[in-house]
C-alpha cells in the first residue's frame, strides 16, 4: 500500500515521501477501505510546517502535537475492498466516508466497521469534502440556539466553510451578513443565498446596520482572526458571541477589552471535531446522511482547482499552499 508520509517538518513538498506501507491484517470487526479521493486542506499544509494548526485526536493540553512519522490527510471516501468475517452491514464495494482524522493520503486504510458512516453514489470529489460541510452545520447547530429570521455574520464567507453555511442557513430561515476581502464576490455570494455581502474593513458595523435595518446580531463566525475579529465584535448586538474556528490572517485574535467588559462580548474557540464526537454513531450517520444527500443533488459544493494522483503530489501540495485566485479552489487527489 502506497502513502505520503513526512518525518519532519519543514516544506511540503520537500518532507513529504511517497512509501510502501505493509498492509495491516484485519482485525475482528474491521474493515479495509480503497481510497478513492481525499482533499489538501490548509491546516495540512501548515500542520507539515510544523505549525500545528490541525492536531490529530487532539485531547487537551500537552497533547495538542503531530506524532511523527504521519501520514497527512483527514477525511475522504473510499471503497470497501475487504471485510472481517464478522462483518456483515457493510458490503464489498460500498462507499464509505474515511474515519476523519486517519491520515488518508493513502491508497488503502483499514476501520472499524462499527464506527464507519456509509457514502452515497455520485462525485467523489464533492463528497471527499464533507469536513467543511459538517463545520458549517454543526456551527449552526450548537453554538447558539437560532431561529428562523435570526441573523449571524461570517467573515471569510468566500472559504468552503462560508460557501457551505450560506445555503444552510438559507434552508433554515436564518439570515447571514457574508464578509469578504474582495468585493468583486457579492454577486456570487449573493446567488447562493447570502443575504448581505459587504467588504471588510473601515465603518463595517455601520454598513452591516444599514444592510440589515438595524438588526441584533447575536453571532459572529470568525476563520480570519487579527483585526477583523474585533470588527465583527462591532457588529454585534450585547451579549453577542463570536466563534472562531480559523486564522486565516495568521494572528491571534484581536478584540478591544471595553468590549468584552460593557457590550459583554463572549470570544470561544469553535472546533467541530468535539461537536461530531459528543454526538452518537447514529446521529452521526444522520447529519452525514443528509448533508451527503444535498452535495449529490448540487445544493451544496466546493470549488475544485485540480486533482492529482499521490505520485504527483510535490505539484499538489505546492498548488494546495498558493492563496486566493492563484489556488482558486480546492486540490484533491484522486486515487481511482
Amino acid at each position: 500500500m502506497r502513502a505520503l508520509l513526512h518525518r519532519r517538518f519543514g516544506n511540503p513538498a520537500d518532507v513529504i515521501e511517497l512509501v510502501d506501507l505493509p498492509d495491516q491484517p484485519l482485525k475482528s470487526g474491521e474493515i479495509r477501505i480503497r481510497v478513492e479521493a481525499s482533499p489538501i486542506h490548509a491546516g495540512d499544509i501548515r500542520n507539515i510546517a510544523g505549525e500545528r494548526t490541525m492536531v490529530r485526536h487532539p485531547t487537551g493540553g500537552a497533547n495538542l502535537e503531530v506524532k511523527l512519522p504521519q501520514v497527512p490527510g483527514v477525511e475522504g471516501v473510499g471503497r470497501v475492498i475487504e471485510r472481517a468475517a464478522d462483518v456483515h452491514d457493510v458490503a464489498i464495494g460500498e462507499r464509505v466516508f474515511l474515519p476523519i482524522q486517519c491520515g488518508s493520503w493513502r491508497e488503502g486504510i483499514v476501520a472499524d466497521a462499527a464506527t464507519i458512516v456509509k457514502a452515497p453514489e455520485g462525485d467523489a470529489v464533492q463528497l471527499s469534502l464533507m469536513i467543511n460541510a459538517l463545520t458549517a452545520d454543526m456551527a449552526l447547530r450548537d453554538i447558539l440556539p437560532l431561529r428562523a429570521g435570526d441573523w449571524i455574520i461570517q467573515n471569510g464567507a468566500n472559504s468552503n466553510v462560508g460557501r457551505i453555511l450560506i445555503p444552510l442557513a438559507r434552508d433554515r430561515g436564518i439570515r447571514t451578513v457574508n464578509v469578504v476581502r474582495r468585493p468583486e464576490l457579492a454577486d456570487e455570494l449573493t446567488a447562493i443565498g447570502g443575504d448581505v455581502v459587504l467588504a471588510d474593513g473601515e465603518g463595517l458595523a455601520a454598513r452591516v446596520a444599514g444592510a440589515t435595518g438595524g438588526a441584533a446580531i447575536r453571532l459572529a463566525l470568525d476563520c480570519v482572526s487579527g483585526d477583523a475579529t474585533s470588527r465583527l465584535a462591532e457588529c454585534l448586538a450585547d451579549d453577542g458571541t463570536i466563534a472562531n474556528y480559523g486564522a486565516m490572517s495568521g494572528e491571534p485574535c484581536k478584540v478591544a477589552p471595553w468590549m468584552l467588559t460593557y457590550k459583554r462580548i463572549a470570544l470561544i474557540g469553535y472546533y467541530m471535531g468535539y461537536k461530531r464526537r459528543a454526538r452518537s454513531i447514529e446521529e452521526q450517520r444522520v447529519i452525514f446522511g443528509d448533508l451527503a444527500e444535498a452535495i449529490v443533488a448540487g445544493k451544496l459544493g466546493t470549488p475544485i482547482a485540480a486533482t492529482y494522483r499521490l505520485d504527483d503530489y510535490a505539484a499538489a501540495v505546492d498548488h494546495a499552499a498558493r492563496g486566493g485566485t492563484a489556488r482558486n479552489g480546492k486540490i484533491v487527489f484522486m486515487l481511482d
